[in-house]
């Protein structure tokens, strides 16, 4: 069917649409450009016409009408066939107290059942860096569709790469909502305002609590079960986000669940500098994992039996040992120094040469130095060879070659499928965030280790039905396993309240095939 509509406007100006073309062309005289975009708007309304564009989405930062792409598409999620919306949109967040002035621009992409349901569970998922898109957790274990890199901690190669059907996406029990913060994805500050006030702990927090608000608003879920879903850095937004939702300056809002990856949430457990042992007692596990997987370790136990013996030694002799500093006997060091030889696989006299403390980067250079190889960061299964073995850190994490370059183009053919036709830059990561984060806009006083961990525990004190579940790889050097455990005993958490799953994966276990099952299986029951 073809539709040509004319409309005159009372200023002299001549509007054309078309149908089969669905945008306007101005013939006659300059005139009103504010009633011309509303007109627009109502007779694209009336017309059912879809958004579509003949020029670039426009990059200022003016105020605008917001950008959407959406495709019903269907799918098969856990035995159940359904019908779901495909959406990639933009929301233009204003100014709390000036409506007319806008505040940024946050993209999402979103998967939702095509019955409206109010009460119909609904997570929020959002990656870390900070600087990360979301397109990691999205591409690679949430989405309807996903990217398969090799489970056995190979390259992922060159393309083309296999996207494949999810059919273990809960989004046969849950809404799915993608969100890329600012700096991230397409979504960018608007107005009077700059990309950088809202890197930082508090500011960032803030601003997505302000879209998960606007989100609940428009779309009517007040009443629907909410839950966060977050990887590594993720850890520290989540939490604060609990904050400024249960607590925060506007509406508030009670969560139903808390959903970590590889969380990072007290900086403290894995940051390496003087006078901060406990990154070394959180670590050491994952050395252990990680030499016993690349043949360095000479035992009849099972990995996991090494693996929880290796915790043991850590809480209950390292750390002590580590905390008495120069006081130390020599004979305790020596003791000490002869235990991390054996779990780590590195020589005892480069422990002592570390003065018993090995911080990440010098094991993955060190661990394999003798065949030429360093190991991976987000995944110590990885190895790759340096351009010299000498040096203390490794060229570069090699298990982040290993699958990023699989994701990045997933995605970017995933969102061509649902119609997507955006002229701009995706930012997957943005290493000018993560150097420009404010990491101590939320405390007062003297600086300290940015800690959320308290908020999870005082959610779970305000709010009975309040619970968390955490997944973490064992093979992860970026936020190791134990380092989660670590924070849950120091801050004030119910125990019994968390669910804490340990992976033979890395930091994104879901690149790890049972793992991937095992986690998706956990969150669905986890969200019923």
């Amino acid at each position: 069917m073809k539709i040509n509509l004319w409309f005159r406007l009372f200023d002299g100006d001549l509007i054309h649409i078309n149908r089969d073309k669905p945008y306007i062309r101005r013939l006659e005289f300059e005139g009103s450009r504010q009633l011309m975009k509303h007109l627009a708007a109502i007779v694209m309304v009336i017309t059912g016409l879809g958004f579509a564009q003949d020029e670039p989405i426009p990059t200022s930062k003016e105020d605008r009408e917001p950008v959407r792409f959406s495709k019903e598409m269907r799918g098969t999620f856990n035995g159940k066939k359904m019908p779901y919306l495909a959406s990639h949109y933009e929301t233009i967040l204003y100014e709390k107290d000036d409506y007319n002035e806008p505040l940024a621009s946050i993209f999402v992409t979103e998967y939702r059942s095509v019955k409206n349901d109010p009460s119909r569970p609904v997570i929020f998922i959002f990656n870390g860096g900070p600087g990360s898109a979301s397109l990691w957790l999205h591409m690679g274990v949430m989405g309807p569709k996903v990217v398969k890199v090799p489970s056995d901690a190979t390259d992922d190669g060159s393309p083309p790469y296999e996207l494949v059907d999810n059919t273990l996406s809960p989004l046969d029990v849950a809404d799915l909502v993608c969100i890329d913060p600012v700096g991230t994805g397409y979504s960018l500050a608007m107005g009077d305002h700059e990309n950088k006030e809202f890197w930082g702990v508090k500011q960032d927090a803030k601003n997505v609590s302000q879209f998960v608000r606007r989100w609940i608003q428009d779309n009517e879920r007040w009443n629907s079960p909410k839950y966060i879903l977050g990887e590594s850095y993720a850890g520290i937004r989540g939490p604060q986000m609990l904050a400024e939702l249960r607590n925060g300056e506007l509406t508030n809002i009670e969560i139903n669940g808390l959903i970590l990856v590889s969380p990072a949430t007290d900086l403290q457990h894995i940051r390496f500098t003087p006078g901060n042992n406990s990154p070394y007692v959180g670590y050491l596990p994952t050395y252990a994992v990680t030499a016993y997987y690349h043949g360095k370790i000479r035992t009849r136990q099972t990995l996991l039996e090494f693996y929880e013996e290796a915790k043991e030694f850590s809480i209950n002799e390292l750390g002590p040992a580590l905390l008495k500093g120069s006081r130390i006997s020599a004979r305790e060091k020596d003791e000490i120094a002869d235990k991390i030889s054996y779990y780590s696989g590195l020589s005892k006299q480069f422990v002592l040469n570390s003065n018993l403390r090995v911080d990440a980067s010098s094991f993955r250079k060190e661990l394999l130095r003798d065949e030429g190889f360093s190991v991976g960061r987000l995944d110590s299964r990885y190895k790759g060879r340096d351009y010299m073995a000498a040096g203390q850190f490794p060229d570069t994490d090699i298990s982040s070659e290993g699958f990023s370059a699989a994701y990045v183009s997933a995605l970017h053919s995933w969102l061509a499928e649902i119609g997507v036709d955006l002229k701009r830059l995706y930012r997957s990561s943005d290493r000018e965030l993560s150097r420009s984060w404010d990491w101590v806009s939320t405390q007062g006083g003297w600086p300290r280790y940015v800690n959320v961990a308290p908020h999870i525990g005082r959610a779970m004190r305000e709010n009975i039905d309040f619970k968390v579940y955490i997944a973490c790889g064992i093979y992860d050097l970026a936020t190791p396993c134990f380092t989660a455990t670590n924070t849950i005993h120091e801050n004030g958490i119910d125990v019994a309240r968390i669910k804490l799953t340990e992976l033979e994966a890395g930091h994104m276990m879901y690149n790890h095939q049972p793992s991937f099952d095992i986690f998706l299986t956990e969150l669905r029951e986890f969200v019923k």
